[in-house]
């Protein structure tokens, strides 16, 4: 049973083409940063790595987008928006950046909050559909593999 949108937050599908640009182009030198800092993929089997990066992002998608902040945006305190962030989001993304402390020095797992916000606003406006963040957290993962795999 799906309950419809709140009534504060598009209704859409689709996202702003100016939105997928953006992340297209932010993601690579964020990517590229986050390696010279020390968050870069470990390497020593590169095409495991790979593909436990694919695995966690079509996982944590699930779990994060369309479990956790799926059942807090049901709630009218999860609506609550601070600009065009939910709290519902924000919380979400929270709780994401903290989930990755268990294999991420701190500033790295703090660095997966903004990341995180992008993908549960991208989730909002997408219809509460998961392919939007799904793509994008492929996406991000894989620029941080080819910058770690370009960097070695």
């Amino acid at each position: 049973m799906t309950s419809a949108p709140p009534p504060s937050l598009p209704t859409t599908t689709a996202l702003p083409r100016t939105f997928w640009w953006a992340c297209a182009l932010a993601t690579p030198p964020i990517a590229t940063l986050a390696v010279r800092l020390g968050y870069g993929v470990a390497l020593e089997k590169a095409w495991q790595a790979l593909g436990l990066l694919v695995l966690a992002s079509i996982a944590e998608e699930i779990v994060f987008r369309g479990g956790l902040l799926r059942l807090l945006r049901r709630r009218a305190a999860g609506r609550a928006q601070w600009h065009s962030i939910s709290a519902a989001n924000a919380l979400v993304s929270a709780v994401f950046s903290l989930a990755h402390l268990w294999n991420h020095p701190p500033l790295a797992a703090l660095g997966m909050l903004p990341v995180s916000l992008v993908l549960g606003w991208a989730y909002e406006r997408s219809g509460e559909g998961l392919a939007a963040p799904i793509l994008l957290h492929l996406y991000f993962n894989l620029a941080l593999f080819a910058a770690s795999l370009a960097m070695r």
